[in-house]
C-alpha cells in the first residue's frame, strides 16, 4: 500500500561514477541520448553526481524498496517482490 500524500517517508539517493557506476553511468547515456549533451565526456563533466529523491515503502513479508518521488506522483505503482499494484491510500 503506498503512503497516505501527507505521510511522505523520503529518502535521497545519490549516484556517482565511483560508489553506484551502473546506475551513474545509465544516467549519463540517458542524458547523451536524449541531446542532452554531445558525448559521454560532456555530460559527466556537467554532472559528477544526481540527487534522486526517493519514497520509501515496506511490502509486508517482502522487504524495503523505494521508488522515486516523480514516479509515484505520477503512476501506478508495483511491488518489486510480488509484483501487486501498491493501493493508493488516498483513497477509500
Amino acid at each position: 500500500k503506498l503512503n497516505n500524500s501527507d505521510q511522505y517517508e523520503p529518502i535521497t539517493i545519490k549516484l556517482t561514477k565511483a560508489d553506484t557506476p551502473i546506475a551513474y553511468q545509465n544516467k549519463i547515456d540517458e542524458l547523451v541520448e536524449q541531446g542532452c549533451y554531445p558525448n559521454v565526456e560532456e555530460a559527466e563533466k556537467d554532472n559528477p553526481e544526481f540527487e534522486m529523491d526517493c519514497e520509501i515503502y515496506y511490502d509486508k513479508h517482502y522487504g524495503v524498496f523505494a521508488v522515486e518521488s516523480g514516479a509515484v506522483e505520477s503512476g501506478t505503482i508495483y511491488s518489486p517482490y510480488s509484483g501487486e499494484v501498491c493501493d493508493n491510500a488516498d483513497v477509500n
